[in-house]
């Protein structure tokens, strides 16, 4: 018997085969990433004027109502300024997804998701701004409402409730972060790594 008959000689099939699935693996997750800039270009388009309606409609209550206290208009001032900053965040993160380049080379394409989807500190670091405008605003609004405390612990209550609450949704981002874009970005610097392998 010539066991030589049962050999399937290897003509290359294998190389072709990894090559078809790096292909797949490929076109499916520039399919995937599309998606979620679709959601995200969505989102930030969305939070603009999400942002720009209360910058209207807290401005009219500033102007028009007769029963308006200078303490309000300040706190109102916070409140805009802060809902500005949040508008120049999205401003940007809506430029950043509507001038993506899909034509670019593959690798460079992955490097650009690799890259867009990390967890960037700067862009934390600039949510500190309106975050902080925002606090401000509501410090002063609650301020007198807990009298007779002293001025030091009416400020600690308020943050005792407003430091968790930002803390909670910074974690929510994290987390969202972690189910949707961060999978992106770990098979883009697989695919990289393959590539330049």
């Amino acid at each position: 018997m010539n066991t030589n008959e049962n050999i399937i000689p290897n003509n290359g099939f294998n190389g072709i085969d990894k090559q078809n699935e790096n292909l797949i693996n490929m076109d499916s997750l520039i399919n995937k990433v599309k998606a979620e800039d679709q959601r995200n270009l969505y989102l930030t388009k969305t939070f603009q004027w999400v942002y720009i309606a209360l910058i209207v409609l807290f401005t009219g209550l500033l102007i028009f109502d007769p029963d308006t206290k200078d303490i309000d208009r300040i706190i109102g001032a916070f409140y805009i300024a802060s809902f500005i900053a949040f508008i120049l965040i999205f401003r940007n993160g809506y430029k950043e997804y509507k001038n993506i380049n899909y034509s670019l080379p593959v690798i460079e394409m992955l490097r650009e998701t690799a890259n867009r989807y990390r967890l960037r500190v700067d862009k934390l670091l600039t949510l500190i701004i309106p975050i902080l405008l925002m606090d401000v605003g509501v410090t002063l609004r609650f301020y007198t409402d807990l009298l007779p405390m002293s001025p030091l612990n009416r400020v600690l209550i308020v943050q005792a409730i407003y430091i968790p609450v930002f803390s909670a949704a910074a974690l929510l981002g994290v987390y969202v972060w972690s189910k949707t874009q961060k999978p992106l970005r770990d098979r883009a610097l697989e695919l990289i790594k393959e590539l330049e392998s």
